[in-house]
């Protein structure tokens, strides 16, 4: 292997910058992509799009199903809150490494926001920008599956979302509220076997690719249009916490860096020694393998949420 010192890594980052030609693709819209090999873990195409004045990153992210984060992240300078001023092009995150599980029912990758969906008895992997929990409301990371789902669901409001809308927003919410276009939950939910937590449609599309619930899973309602009538009691559901995902496509290394949970975010030299850890278990003991730590070191301090090309295998 060849390597820069890990202690020389930290001290890299300032004054970097990072350039590429990354491919334009066809179909940003696309949710639906046949696995790679086991060994390989590429999906999709980087796109663009092309962005009007008044424009939001939630209108983008809406209309190219990405959700907000995936255009805030990818695009430096860009904010929640940004208004285009004028026609411009923006990045737009949609090729993805699959997390390095096991590639079966339910993955949910809480810093990436976004679900990953291994259909049983094909060799095709579905996926689709969620919302998740605000600090303190993060659904917890477990094993567990699916329990019902439900079309129409009834909203029976826990007792701490009752306490923030009477607190914060001022208002009662009903104890029962029945299916319609009020009831946050949409016109789907997928019940989990873990209590209190739910994969549902929402009537806040704005809100996917964000922390905005109080520990669901939202997903646009026609992503769980198409979603909803695959899945089935039983189907397996891993919630994880991957902001780095590292994975292999052919003989190139591949890094793709998400912002840490706000709560989990710990030390940043920490942080890298342990990005630095996972990418050397991932090189090969009986192969020379080329790192660039310097792109390395500036995707673990500015993570654009799109896979990057860090190593190679030399031949």
């Amino acid at each position: 292997m060849i390597r820069i010192a890990r202690n020389s890594i930290t001290k890299i980052i300032a004054g970097l910058t990072v350039s590429a030609c990354l491919p334009f693709a066809s179909s940003v819209h696309a949710t639906t992509f046949d696995l790679p090999t086991p060994n390989d873990a590429l999906i999709g195409n980087i796109g663009y799009a092309s962005v009007a004045p008044g424009e939001t990153p939630a209108s983008i992210g809406q209309r190219y199903n990405v959700g907000v984060n995936g255009v805030v992240d990818a695009n430096p300078g860009i904010t929640d809150s940004t208004v285009f001023a004028g026609n411009s092009t923006v990045k737009l995150a949609t090729e993805f490494l699959l997390p390095p599980v096991p590639r079966r029912g339910i993955v949910v990758n809480l810093p990436e926001m976004r679900i990953y969906y291994y259909p049983a008895g094909s060799n095709r992997v579905m996926t689709f920008p969620v919302g998740i929990g605000k600090i303190g409301k993060t659904i917890p990371l477990t094993n567990t599956a699916i329990a019902r789902k439900v079309v129409n669901p009834v909203w029976i409001p826990p007792a701490d979302i009752r306490q923030y809308d009477r607190e914060v927003l001022g208002i009662d919410p009903p104890k029962v509220m029945p299916p319609g276009p009020d009831n946050p939950l949409g016109p789907y939910a997928i019940y989990l076997k873990l209590p209190t937590y739910l994969i549902h449609s929402t009537i806040f599309p704005e809100s996917i690719g964000r922390r905005a619930s109080f520990g669901c899973i939202r997903m646009h309602e026609d992503d769980i249009k198409q979603f909803f009538p695959m899945v089935k009691a039983g189907i397996p559901v891993v919630i994880i916490d991957m902001p780095n995902k590292v994975a292999w496509n052919g003989t190139d290394l591949y890094l793709e860096a998400h912002p840490p949970l706000e709560e989990r975010n710990t030390d940043p030299s920490a942080a890298l020694n342990a990005l630095v850890d996972t990418i050397e278990s991932r090189l090969p003991k009986d192969q020379f393998t080329l790192v660039n730590w310097q792109l390395v070191a500036y995707l673990a301090e500015q993570p654009d949420g799109v896979p990057h090309e860090i190593g190679v295998i030399l031949k």
